[in-house]
């Protein structure tokens, strides 16, 4: 084999390592708390999840401010027998989105500004999931008949009202989960050809075009935020077992590694780069990683 030949195959494995190998992120400021699951984080560093209730079952919504103090909300439609509410974004105006379980067990989508709750559902539908929201109240989510043979449908819904459908080519279900302040969303979707287990794909809706997106060691992706940068975070999964989390941008994978090599799950990231999620062993964080 000639010279010329032997240094182009040494290259095209060198990028083959590359893409199957992701980098490892640079994380500092590290901060730990306890106190709920982490969902999102907005500019101001404010965190936004839920928690279970262990006396009666119930799930509250919880939002941790950039100082450590931490409030606990319930949506007051949220009705037993599953009192649920979730919190799972919340934009730089402190307007926060979820959803809420009825006595029928039907989940509805919420607005939390300041202490007081709002329903927005997806016109005509039975339940609505809102996932996500950017600095102009536009927000995506899903939404369904209440039939569990039927999947969810993605949607888009600006602040006047008017929706658009978000359904990735080809998907049995698409799972939108947040939007950036330049309008670009990020999910995941399951496509209609799959069988049980049914492997998740992520996927990026910019300008109309969608991309697939899947961390090269997974078979399960799922894109769970996105910062005004383009910076996209999530996690991967291998089976049912948690990989760990990333940081994806311009085609290349960052994995997200605890301080002292612990699996990570990522779930929000802000415009100034820190991040927020949860670390083996069951503790939530916020961290700046880039």
């Amino acid at each position: 084999m000639s010279s010329r030949m032997t240094l182009f195959f040494a290259v095209l494995l060198l990028f083959a390592s590359v893409l199957c190998h992701p980098q490892t992120a640079t994380c500092t400021n590290w901060t730990f708390f306890n106190s709920f699951v982490p969902s999102g984080i907005n500019r101001w560093g404010t965190v936004v999840g839920s928690s279970a209730q262990q006396r009666d079952g119930s799930i509250a919504g919880y939002v941790r401010y950039s100082n450590g103090t931490t409030k606990k909300y319930m949506d007051p439609n949220a009705a037993p027998p599953l009192n649920w509410t979730f919190l799972t974004k919340r934009n730089e105006y402190g307007v926060t989105v979820g959803y809420y379980r009825d006595p029928s067990q039907n989940n509805h989508g919420l607005l939390l500004s300041g202490s007081s709750f709002a329903t927005l559902d997806y016109p005509g539908s039975v339940e609505t999931i809102l996932m996500g929201i950017n600095k102009w109240n536009t927000v995506v989510g899903f939404w369904g008949l209440g039939d569990f043979s039927q999947p969810f449908d993605g949607f888009k819904m600006w602040a006047n009202g008017a929706v658009a459908a978000i359904d990735a080519p080809g998907a049995m279900q698409t799972n939108p989960a947040a939007i950036s302040d330049t309008g670009v969303v990020v999910g995941w979707f399951v496509p209609r050809s799959a069988q049980p287990p049914f492997p998740d794909h992520g996927f990026v809706l910019a300008d109309g075009v969608y991309t697939t997106v899947d961390h090269p060691n997974a078979n399960r992706t799922f894109l769970t935020d996105i910062n005004s940068s383009g910076v996209i975070v999530g996690s991967w999964y291998q089976g049912g077992s948690l990989g760990g989390g990333f940081l994806y941008l311009n085609g290349k994978f960052k994995n997200v590694f605890g301080p002292q090599g612990e699996t990570t799950g990522v779930d929000g990231i802000n415009n100034g780069g820190y991040v927020t999620g949860t670390i083996s062993g069951g503790s939530s964080f916020i961290a700046h990683c880039q």
